[in-house]
């Protein structure tokens, strides 16, 4: 349920088209990867607020709630969309405090009484006001600082590469990230490693993935998903991306990420996830029907294998991999483990926003 401070509001027509074609870009394949859909979120997000002429605090929330509905509505699958909408709200809420302060003055000076520091947090997670302050130039800097993090972040991410892969070691990951690509190209630089890359749902990604990190010297061989479990024992570690991390610690990852990451922890062997912030979600597994998202039937069984037009094949988008299942998570800060996952989104998100 949302916060009463941010009731609903009726988008104009031009709002409606905006939406409309970011939904339409995502669905037909034109923005694709977590990256750019968040990048293309929050580009969506700084036309709507900059069309918005004497809108209140309170008024710009109501406006950029109701478009992350919308949006999360039409892509439920999609947790980076709403994420970039939290980080907005955030702001708005932190500018609405920071210019409320100032045109108030301090009739206190510098002390600090007892309730009023135990009653800050609550302060911050108060009802937005109603009186008109033209908060757009600052929500444009603060979005584009969050646009800064977000193209920073896999940089970031990938410069952790050389303290978490060591020499002649055996790393294996699954299927075709860039995240993924990058970080062991970083490492290649500082050190000598091989690589096993089990094929994903996307076999064809997964080979040019293979062939690209061949090029620069890894020795790299490609296996059968289903090949995982026969050659864990010999694996050193285990280097996976995700498309989500959710409150708990759990994370969303391409099918078949959950059964290489029970071998992994049948054998001992660390996991390894990277999660660069802006892919980590407030949201518990439970919370969410878009996690049973479909994917093409011909990634799990190709048409001329088909033998009867009555068969009705399944192929599930994701996996959801327990929080007991990883042992670090590489993000823009460092590595973290599971059960710090919630202080990482306090730091980002406000409570009252966490359900849209």
């Amino acid at each position: 349920m949302p916060p009463l401070g941010s009731p609903s509001k009726e988008l104009d027509l031009k709002h409606e088209e905006k939406i409309v074609q970011f939904v339409s870009n995502v669905r037909n394949g034109k923005i694709d990867g977590s990256n750019n859909i968040a990048l293309k979120m929050l580009l969506l997000l700084e036309q709507i607020i900059s069309e918005c002429e004497n809108a209140t605090a309170l008024e710009l929330s109501g406006l950029v709630r109701e478009v992350g509905r919308r949006v999360c509505r039409a892509l439920p699958q999609e947790l980076v969309a709403a994420n970039m909408v939290r980080r907005v709200l955030r702001a708005i809420r932190d500018e609405h405090r920071a210019v409320s302060d100032q045109n108030g003055g301090s009739a206190e000076g510098a002390t600090e009484s007892l309730q009023r520091l135990v009653l800050a947090a609550a302060a911050r997670r108060g009802t937005l006001g109603s009186a008109q302050q033209d908060l757009r130039e600052p929500l444009r800097d603060h979005i584009a600082e969050v646009r800064a993090e977000i193209e920073s972040g896999c940089g970031a991410v990938a410069a952790m590469a050389t303290a978490h892969v060591h020499a002649a070691e055996l790393i294996l990951t699954h299927g075709s990230s860039r995240l993924v690509e990058r970080f062991l190209k970083a490492a290649r630089k500082h050190t000598h490693y091989r690589l096993l890359l089990a094929e994903g749902p996307d076999v064809k990604e997964s080979h040019g993935m293979a062939l690209r990190l061949s090029l620069l010297g890894i020795p790299v061989t490609v296996i059968s998903d289903a090949s995982i479990a026969a050659v864990m024992s010999r694996v050193n570690k285990v280097v996976i991306g995700v498309r989500a991390v959710l409150a708990g610690g759990a994370l969303l990852a391409r099918a078949g990420t959950h059964a290489l990451t029970i071998a992994a922890k049948h054998y001992s062997v660390p996991v390894i996830a990277l999660c660069p912030l802006y892919k980590l979600s407030p949201l518990h597994a439970c919370d969410h029907y878009g996690f049973n998202a479909l994917d093409n039937p011909r990634t799990s069984l190709s048409y001329e294998f088909s033998e009867s037009g009555d068969v009705h094949v399944e192929a599930p988008r994701y996996d959801l991999v327990p929080p007991d299942h990883v042992t670090l998570f590489l993000t823009n800060l460092g590595g973290s483990s599971p059960s710090y996952i919630y202080r990482l989104l306090s730091e980002l998100y406000d409570p009252n926003d966490h359900q849209l």
